[in-house]
């Protein structure tokens, strides 16, 4: 990966600028204002709905015990900092890939947004993206050799029924997991129907296309679920066009007994440039490619046990190549590839309030790696990292008090052996207030990449981290929900790469903040959202605080007002997104505002399977926000397309 591409924006001081941002004769600030500060207004007007706000703040309901995997609770007993997205927002976000939804989710920042299929860098509250694990149906998407990042810009939404944001250290349930978990669970067969599908196509500007299907069913104890589809672009731009092609398909089949096996695939390609700049007489190329596959077996032992079986591998590749504009000549050249198999076996006992699941799990992963043209130190490497995992997570409830604890301990050939723990609880106050919280302790590997050594050895000592959060959610304020997050992490062997002298460096960071968020009831089909993300990371040993290319953003907010009207087939929403990098890069654009519109439109609003016409206006100010003037984010771009569901 390029030098701009491993460093992310650089944090510094926000305060003191809020209040000129509030103030600004700026439309687009002060419409984002807007947003946030309506919030605690519509109280005095708005309707309420029936149910539980406090489960439903995950989008889930309480009878879906398996509802966060890994974790199988309902929303009321989980004591993590968790976000879900369902398949119907996503829908209405007119998302390409999972890197559209992120941007709308509080606690995660991304990079840059450009053309849909592009590489881009993420963090959870602080954390960066290699040290968030990125699973597809329990299969991993980080790729070892390239700083264990997960190409989120290259996973399409179509095949989503929902997002799991795990926000904080999750290491005891899910392994190298420091910074947090994003796990994306694809759609099951639909059990109604023999066949049912759906056809999508947009066009954009800069002939931005995305094309898309789905087709699925059941019948005689068989589903079947296929989805596939393309997202090309001429490059929102200059440099940034885009190639990329998906493909994915699961089958299931359900025994007499109640067992069920699921068999999965998935495969996708992208071929992207990533930039070019006639200032650096420079151009950037890359290629990617994901082939995984799955089998599980879900077996039921008795009326509170069941056993979960699954088989897993792939491979994975990518490519990263670097020439001159003015004449023929690459300099750069690199390519990884990793195959991968991994097998696990996971007995659940109990129920939702008293109830305990553990495991085995196997994995390796062979990595070769190689630069083909300077044949740098440390750039060639023929490796294979072998895991044995075992853990155990419960839930012990007495009244309204639930403990939560977890255990994990994992052996490692090339690194060294970490043991992974968590201790939560959940305490019902009222009816509609929670209060959550745990402590844990964590891991993620460390950098295996072309420049993760200068001897291209394996740097042994894992990144770890211990953390502790606590906050409470709550709907006791009539038509209001509100939730609140404070966070203290401590993670040291921290790796980071100094490009200047050519060494990589480790140290301890402490990182601390508060993750706040705000949702209203429909009013007249109007409802709001807000939320509010600080962030303070330091140097533990020197007291500095960390630029933004480690740790995003200080301050971050974010905002949406939705429109639903169901009679007349109308959805609307407009989406705020704020964040002040403050970046010392000269020329840099630190700060920002982005705003996107989508409005979608049945044209049969009493029909089911009525066709839908779509529109989505991106960037609406044309907002630039950048580090260096070659690599900058989509200015505004439009497009339309439509929906036709049989």
């Amino acid at each position: 990966m390029s030098q701009f591409f491993q460093k992310k924006l650089q944090l510094s001081t926000f305060f003191f600028r809020w209040a000129g941002y509030l103030t600004g004769k700026s439309l687009r600030k002060l419409l984002l204002a807007s947003l946030l500060l309506l919030i605690p207004l519509a109280p005095y007007s708005a309707r309420g709905e029936e149910g539980d706000e406090v489960t439903r703040s995950l989008g889930l309901s309480e009878d879906q015990p398996d509802a966060v995997s890994h974790l199988p609770r309902p929303a009321s007993l989980i004591a993590e900092n968790v976000t879900v997205v369902t398949a119907e927002e996503i829908a209405r976000l007119n998302a390409h890939t999972v890197a559209d939804v992120l941007q709308t989710v509080p606690g995660v920042q991304l990079d840059l947004l450009q053309t849909p299929g592009s590489i881009m860098l993420y963090d959870i509250l602080g954390s960066p993206n290699r040290h968030i694990l990125v699973q597809i149906d329990g299969v991993p998407q980080n790729f070892v050799s390239a700083e264990n990042l997960a190409h989120v810009g290259m996973i399409p939404v179509q095949m989503v029924e929902r997002i799991e944001v795990i926000k904080g250290a999750a290491s005891a349930a899910w392994g190298s997991a420091l910074g947090g978990v994003i796990n994306i669970v694809t759609k099951s067969p639909v059990t109604d129907r023999g066949a049912a599908g759906l056809a999508s196509a947009s066009i954009g500007k800069k002939s931005t296309s995305d094309l898309r299907g789905e087709v699925s069913g059941t019948r005689d104890g068989f589903g079947y679920y296929l989805t596939g589809g393309t997202i090309r672009s001429d490059g929102l731009l200059p440099g940034n066009n885009v190639d990329f092609s998906h493909g994915f398909g699961k089958i299931t089949y359900d025994f007499a007994g109640g067992a069920r096996a699921t068999l999965g695939l998935d495969a996708r390609y992208a071929d992207t440039g990533t930039m070019a700049s006639t200032r650096y007489d420079m151009a950037q190329t890359g290629t990617t490619h994901y082939l995984n596959s799955y089998l599980t077996l879900q077996v039921p032992l008795a009326e509170r046990a069941s056993l979960d079986l699954t088989a897993r591998g792939g491979v994975r590749d990518t490519a990263d190549r670097r020439g001159l504009l003015s004449q023929p000549l690459i300099f750069f050249n690199a390519h990884a590839r990793e195959v991968h198999q991994g097998y696990s076996a996971a007995l659940n006992l109990g129920d939702a309030q008293q109830g305990v699941i553990t495991g085995l799990e196997f994995e390796r992963i062979g990595v070769s790696q190689a630069e083909l043209v300077q044949h740098r130190p440390g750039s060639d490497a023929d490796l294979t990292l072998t895991r044995y995992s075992a853990y155990a997570n419960g839930t012990f409830t007495v009244g309204r008090l639930s403990l939560l604890p977890g255990v994990r301990v994992d052996h490692l050939n090339l690194l060294d052996d970490p043991l992974s723990a968590t201790l939560g609880a959940t305490v019902r106050l009222g009816e509609g207030t929670l209060m959550r919280g745990y402590a844990a302790r964590g891991y993620s590997l460390p950098l295996i990449s072309f420049y993760g050594s200068t001897n291209g050895e394996v740097q042994h000592e894992l990144q770890q981290v211990t953390t502790v959060q606590w906050g409470m959610e709550s709907s006791a304020v009539p038509y209001l929900w509100l939730k609140g997050m404070l966070f203290h992490n401590n993670v040291w062997n921290v790796q980071e790469y100094d490009y200047q002298a050519g060494v990589m460096r480790k140290q301890r960071q402490r990182r601390h903040g508060v993750d706040l968020e705000l949702r209203t009831s429909p009013w007249h089909g109007f409802a709001l959202t807000g939320a509010y993300t600080f962030t303070d990371a330091r140097n533990s040993s020197t007291g500095a605080e960390l630029d933004g290319s480690l740790t995003g953003p200080r301050h971050a907010f974010k905002g949406s007002l939705s429109y639903d009207n169901a009679p007349a087939g109308l959805t609307c929403v407009l989406t705020g997104n704020y964040a002040d990098w403050n970046l010392d890069t000269p020329g840099a654009h630190p700060v920002a505002t982005l705003f996107d519109l989508h409005v979608n439109q049945k044209l049969l609003p009493s029909h089911d399977n009525s066709p839908e016409l779509f529109f989505s206006l991106r960037n609406i100010f044309d907002a630039k926000l950048y580090q260096y003037d070659f690599h900058q984010a989509a200015p505004r771009w439009f497009e339309i397309g439509g929906r036709f569901r049989f």
